[in-house]
């Protein structure tokens, strides 16, 4: 893997408290005998309502709204102290993403937080830095699944069976899923990608990719003349031929690297919002499968 620039970290911190959104009812600091469950943010959000969803007396609900993007942004506030203050569990995806766990683990010493990429081993890094947005790889998502479910089962042994039956439901899912990929993802092994979006270098991890990337900040309009040289003269040189690209990714940067390179843009989903519904991870990757067989 080559990764010849860093030029701007991560996306724009929200400026705005955000709301706190539920996917199974309004929590109460009142002891209700549910088993909740309390998540990070969307992917975790999805990933847990297959694993846990439809069980009598186990809530999932989620920390942040489905549509703050990346929650490495998330302002942390008093009512995200609410929500927890009711949890049995906290669910992350972990590998740094969470950077207010002080926080909450000072408020509440004995929350159980459940981190579901601790298994992970092959997340991308950028030196000593981890790039903790694993779930895009299908493999890795299944690997984080696993996690959560035996976590789950372990801290709540009254619904451990269900727990298991709901992940193995939902790996057959990503396991058909994987195996609708393999045709698109021989295609695609080798050849090389710059990559606009932080989220999507574990999607190159998983397809066998060569990738170089820009992390831009989603409200610059242009890179500087020199750094855009640099990425263009690579590219040139490397015969790179594809840009993938994010819903928010600077869509300016994206066509003004095309023009100088005849490279094809991808706009991907990244799964990392959308709609709180349980099937929303398979049916934003299928739509990538879709729009990458052209690119085989």
């Amino acid at each position: 893997m080559k990764n010849i620039k860093r030029i701007i970290s991560i996306l724009a911190a929200a400026a705005v408290i955000l709301p706190v959104v539920s996917c199974a009812g309004d929590p109460t600091s009142v002891d209700d005998g549910n088993f909740n469950i309390v998540t990070s943010f969307y992917p975790m959000q999805i990933l847990t309502m297959n694993v846990a969803g439809g069980i009598d007396g186990v809530t999932v609900n989620c920390m942040s709204a489905p549509d703050i993007g990346c929650i490495h942004d998330h302002v942390f506030t008093t009512e995200d102290l609410r929500l927890v203050e009711n949890a049995d569990v906290y669910v992350e995806n972990g590998l740094e993403l969470e950077s207010f766990n002080d926080r909450l683990l000072t408020a509440y010493p004995e929350l159980t937080i459940v981190e579901a990429s601790s298994s992970v081993t092959d997340a991308p890094r950028d030196g000593e830095e981890v790039n903790g947005h694993v779930w895009t790889s299908i493999d890795d998502y299944m690997i984080q699944v696993m996690t959560v479910s035996d976590a789950l089962s372990e801290a709540d042994p009254e619904h451990a069976s269900q727990y298991s039956s709901n992940a193995q439901i939902y790996i057959e899912k990503l396991e058909d899923l994987a195996n609708r990929y393999d045709d698109v993802l021989a295609g695609l092994e080798g050849r090389g990608v710059l990559v606009l979006d932080e989220s999507l270098p574990s999607f190159c991890v998983y397809a066998g990719m060569d990738y170089i990337t820009i992390e831009t900040d989603h409200e610059q309009s242009a890179l500087s003349a020199g750094d855009m040289r640099e990425v263009i003269e690579y590219m040139n040189a490397n015969d790179v031929e594809l840009i993938f690209a994010g819903a928010d990714t600077d869509s300016d940067i994206a066509e003004a690297v095309a023009s100088e390179t005849g490279a094809v843009i991808y706009t991907l989903n990244t799964c990392i919002s959308g709609d709180v519904d349980a099937d929303s991870y398979i049916t934003q990757m299928e739509e990538n499968l879709e729009l990458l067989g052209s690119a085989g």
